[in-house]
């Protein structure tokens, strides 16, 4: 069993043993690759529903930079560039069991900016710029099969991607005398993005999955944890269509240590199984992203600013480097 599979089975676990509703300050991520991130992976989300009769808003900005480029004998994929994204979700309980959502993202593909101060970054930690060794701030999506051309980007483009509607159903929710809180989430994507342009996949796609959550203290303040995990079925789509999957797994696990009442520390690791059957790990490998940052809330207003850092773990299936910061308001009516 590799590494990927057990961060996909390792909330099952939390499900089981979860005892406490405090809060898990997620960072609301998935894997945004430039071919990758067209299917209907769910963002991370915690256990918790919005209060009932409220609306929670959130927006997110990405920056995600792009430096793979790998051949074998077949087959050949040179990503480099930026691609922004900007996501508006709502979430709005309806009734006691049950919260509805909507995900609208705004995509950008771009030669970017970030290419130098990214590689002075690896450079300071002492990472890798082996794959930065070409022309800086470029733009160039490209994966070639058998000798011909089958999808590449090399001039800019925006519009709106794949819009997801979701819907959450608690199985167990917390109340003033019991804490455990375990959620059933279903999204599905519909095909609102310009495939050509890789805004999207030109399909639908309807994901599953089970959400749970616990608790404990470090160094005397709250720690909180959660774990998630799932599968996602995807419909045929316009994107290298031949060698698309038809269901890939995806799970996870995050955790908010609360510093104070209004500044907390969150980190969070996700995993997804295959989505292209591809020799090319970049392309068709199984994948895990680590999300390291920090959450800071204006308690009277119930707003809550949230910026991390994304790098990639174990597979190149993930974009290199990726800033995201949010604005998430909750409670509104």
């Amino acid at each position: 069993m590799s590494f990927t599979h057990v961060i996909i089975a390792s909330p099952l676990l939390l499900i089981s043993v979860t005892g406490w509703g405090g809060s898990v300050d997620t960072f609301a991520l998935r894997n945004q690759h430039p071919f990758l991130h067209i299917y209907g992976l769910p963002p991370l989300q915690d256990a918790v529903l919005v209060q009932r009769g409220k609306t929670d808003y959130g927006f997110a900005f990405t920056i995600v930079n792009n430096a793979e480029v790998k051949d074998t004998d077949i087959e050949s994929i040179r990503l480099d560039g930026e691609t922004y994204f900007a996501d508006l979700r709502l979430r709005r309980r309806v009734h006691e069991r049950l919260e509805v959502g909507v995900d609208i993202p705004f995509v950008k593909h771009s030669p970017g900016v970030l290419d130098g101060a990214i590689f002075d970054w690896h450079d300071f930690w002492g990472m890798s710029n082996s794959k930065r060794d070409g022309a800086s701030n470029e733009l160039n999506y490209r994966y070639l099969n058998n000798g011909s051309v089958e999808r590449q980007i090399t001039s800019s483009s925006s519009g709106i991607g794949d819009v997801q509607l979701s819907a959450a159903v608690p199985l167990f929710a917390a109340d003033d005398n019991q804490t455990k809180h375990l959620t059933m989430r279903f999204s599905v994507k519909l095909p609102t993005g310009d495939s050509e342009d890789l805004h999207g996949s030109g399909a639908v796609d309807a994901a599953v999955g089970l959400y749970a959550q616990d608790s404990t203290t470090m160094l005397g303040r709250d720690f909180a944890y959660a774990g998630f995990a799932g599968v996602l079925a995807l419909g045929e789509g316009d994107v290298l269509s031949a060698q698309q999957k038809s269901a890939v797994p995806y799970g996870g696990v995050a955790a908010t240590w609360h510093a104070t009442e209004q500044f907390g520390v969150t980190g969070q690791l996700q995993a997804q199984g295959a989505y292209i059957d591809s020799e090319l790990d970049e392309l068709g490998g199984s994948s895990i992203q680590l999300t390291v940052g920090g959450v800071y809330r204006l308690l009277r207003h119930g707003v809550t600013f949230k910026f991390a850092l994304v790098e990639d773990v174990i597979s190149d299936a993930t974009p290199d480097f990726a800033v995201h910061l949010a604005v998430h308001v909750s409670g509104g009516r």
